[in-house]
Protein backbone atom coordinates (compact mmCIF):
# COMPACT_ATOMS: atom_id res chain seq x y z
CA UNK A 1 0.00 0.00 0.00
CA UNK A 2 1.37 2.92 -0.72
CA UNK A 3 1.60 6.14 1.44
CA UNK A 4 1.20 9.36 0.30
CA UNK A 5 1.92 12.46 2.04
CA UNK A 6 -1.28 14.78 2.41
CA UNK A 7 0.75 18.39 2.31
CA UNK A 8 2.73 17.85 -0.92
CA UNK A 9 -1.34 16.81 -2.56
CA UNK A 10 -2.53 19.65 -1.02
CA UNK A 11 0.09 22.23 -2.52
CA UNK A 12 -0.11 20.54 -5.69
CA UNK A 13 -4.11 20.72 -5.80
CA UNK A 14 -4.82 24.28 -4.78
CA UNK A 15 -3.46 25.85 -7.88
CA UNK A 16 -6.13 29.00 -7.76
CA UNK A 17 -5.25 30.28 -3.85
CA UNK A 18 -2.87 32.31 -3.24
CA UNK A 19 0.68 30.98 -2.93
CA UNK A 20 1.94 32.89 -0.13
CA UNK A 21 -1.38 33.08 2.02
CA UNK A 22 -0.42 28.97 1.45
CA UNK A 23 2.93 28.66 1.94
CA UNK A 24 2.90 30.54 5.41
CA UNK A 25 -0.42 28.22 6.77
CA UNK A 26 1.60 25.11 5.11
CA UNK A 27 4.87 26.17 7.00
CA UNK A 28 2.77 26.34 10.41
CA UNK A 29 1.01 23.06 9.79
CA UNK A 30 4.29 21.17 9.35
CA UNK A 31 5.70 22.32 12.37
CA UNK A 32 3.69 19.99 14.20
CA UNK A 33 5.16 17.19 12.14
CA UNK A 34 8.38 15.07 11.12
CA UNK A 35 9.87 16.42 8.24
CA UNK A 36 11.90 12.86 7.63
CA UNK A 37 11.07 10.37 10.09
CA UNK A 38 12.98 7.96 8.20
CA UNK A 39 16.65 9.18 9.52
CA UNK A 40 20.00 7.05 8.40
CA UNK A 41 20.29 5.83 11.61
CA UNK A 42 16.62 3.85 11.23
CA UNK A 43 17.01 2.89 8.32
CA UNK A 44 21.02 1.13 8.82
CA UNK A 45 19.52 -0.07 12.36
CA UNK A 46 16.69 -1.92 10.52
CA UNK A 47 18.76 -3.50 7.45
CA UNK A 48 20.57 -4.59 10.41
CA UNK A 49 18.30 -6.19 12.15
CA UNK A 50 16.57 -7.70 9.01
CA UNK A 51 19.91 -9.24 8.01
CA UNK A 52 20.10 -10.80 11.88
CA UNK A 53 16.98 -12.10 11.65
CA UNK A 54 17.77 -14.33 8.50
CA UNK A 55 20.95 -15.16 10.00
CA UNK A 56 18.99 -16.72 12.67
CA UNK A 57 16.46 -18.54 10.13
CA UNK A 58 19.86 -19.40 8.67
CA UNK A 59 20.72 -21.20 11.13
CA UNK A 60 18.17 -22.63 12.60
CA UNK A 61 17.80 -23.81 8.57
CA UNK A 62 21.42 -25.75 8.69
CA UNK A 63 20.36 -27.46 12.22
CA UNK A 64 17.05 -28.93 10.51
CA UNK A 65 19.59 -29.62 7.24
CA UNK A 66 21.74 -31.57 9.27
CA UNK A 67 18.84 -33.66 11.12
CA UNK A 68 17.23 -34.21 7.34
CA UNK A 69 20.55 -35.26 5.92
CA UNK A 70 21.25 -38.00 9.03
CA UNK A 71 17.27 -39.00 8.96
CA UNK A 72 17.52 -39.85 5.27
CA UNK A 73 21.09 -41.90 5.69
CA UNK A 74 19.87 -43.24 8.26
CA UNK A 75 16.26 -44.71 6.54
CA UNK A 76 17.77 -45.01 3.19
CA UNK A 77 20.32 -47.43 4.69
CA UNK A 78 17.36 -49.19 6.55
CA UNK A 79 15.74 -48.76 3.06
CA UNK A 80 18.56 -50.98 1.54
CA UNK A 81 18.58 -53.28 4.58
CA UNK A 82 14.97 -54.39 3.57
CA UNK A 83 15.46 -54.10 -0.09
CA UNK A 84 12.87 -51.37 -0.14
CA UNK A 85 10.16 -53.82 0.89
CA UNK A 86 8.62 -51.93 3.46
CA UNK A 87 5.83 -49.17 1.95
CA UNK A 88 5.66 -47.37 5.15
CA UNK A 89 9.85 -47.27 5.31
CA UNK A 90 9.65 -45.84 1.49
CA UNK A 91 7.07 -43.46 2.25
CA UNK A 92 9.06 -42.25 5.18
CA UNK A 93 12.15 -42.22 3.05
CA UNK A 94 10.75 -40.02 0.58
CA UNK A 95 9.24 -37.49 3.01
CA UNK A 96 12.61 -37.49 4.31
CA UNK A 97 14.27 -36.79 0.90
CA UNK A 98 11.36 -34.00 0.40
CA UNK A 99 12.51 -31.89 3.82
CA UNK A 100 15.87 -32.60 2.42
CA UNK A 101 15.03 -30.71 -0.55
CA UNK A 102 13.30 -28.05 1.42
CA UNK A 103 16.00 -27.44 3.79
CA UNK A 104 18.11 -26.91 0.94
CA UNK A 105 16.19 -24.51 -0.94
CA UNK A 106 15.66 -22.59 1.89
CA UNK A 107 19.18 -22.72 2.98
CA UNK A 108 19.79 -21.11 -0.57
CA UNK A 109 17.07 -18.32 -0.05
CA UNK A 110 18.14 -17.15 3.40
CA UNK A 111 21.84 -16.75 2.59
CA UNK A 112 20.58 -14.60 -0.31
CA UNK A 113 18.08 -12.96 1.62
CA UNK A 114 21.05 -11.91 3.87
CA UNK A 115 22.69 -10.00 1.08
CA UNK A 116 18.96 -8.71 -0.36
CA UNK A 117 16.20 -9.65 1.71
CA UNK A 118 13.43 -9.13 -1.07
CA UNK A 119 15.37 -11.14 -3.27
CA UNK A 120 15.60 -14.10 -0.89
CA UNK A 121 12.21 -14.17 -0.91
CA UNK A 122 11.17 -13.89 -3.53
CA UNK A 123 13.65 -16.96 -4.83
CA UNK A 124 11.89 -18.98 -2.31
CA UNK A 125 8.20 -17.78 -3.11
CA UNK A 126 9.29 -18.50 -6.84
CA UNK A 127 10.62 -22.46 -5.66
CA UNK A 128 7.45 -23.10 -3.26
CA UNK A 129 4.80 -21.90 -5.71
CA UNK A 130 6.14 -23.86 -9.18
CA UNK A 131 7.94 -27.07 -7.78
CA UNK A 132 6.55 -27.73 -3.98
CA UNK A 133 2.76 -26.06 -3.55
CA UNK A 134 2.54 -28.08 -0.29
CA UNK A 135 5.66 -26.66 0.98
CA UNK A 136 3.44 -23.62 1.02
CA UNK A 137 1.28 -24.83 3.74
CA UNK A 138 3.69 -26.69 6.01
CA UNK A 139 6.72 -24.28 5.57
CA UNK A 140 6.13 -20.40 4.55
CA UNK A 141 4.44 -18.56 7.92
CA UNK A 142 0.70 -17.94 7.98
CA UNK A 143 2.12 -13.90 7.64
CA UNK A 144 2.95 -14.61 4.13
CA UNK A 145 0.38 -17.20 3.15
CA UNK A 146 -2.01 -14.45 2.58
CA UNK A 147 0.16 -12.72 0.16
CA UNK A 148 -0.36 -16.36 -1.86
CA UNK A 149 -3.85 -16.38 -1.70
CA UNK A 150 -4.09 -13.34 -3.35
CA UNK A 151 -1.78 -14.02 -6.13
CA UNK A 152 -3.42 -17.75 -6.36
CA UNK A 153 -6.75 -17.77 -5.36
CA UNK A 154 -7.82 -20.82 -6.80
CA UNK A 155 -5.08 -23.03 -5.72
CA UNK A 156 -5.25 -25.88 -3.27
CA UNK A 157 -3.24 -24.30 -0.45
CA UNK A 158 -5.49 -20.98 -0.40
Amino acid sequence: MTIYNIFDYAETSNEFEDRTSFSQEGARRHQNYIQDPSSRKDRILSAVFARLFFLCLLVGDVFWGVFSLLSFTLKFSLNLLTFFRIKKLRKSLKSTLLALKRSFVCSIALTIAIISPALGIMFSCMYFLMYDKKGVDEIVPASLKGHFKEILPNSPFA
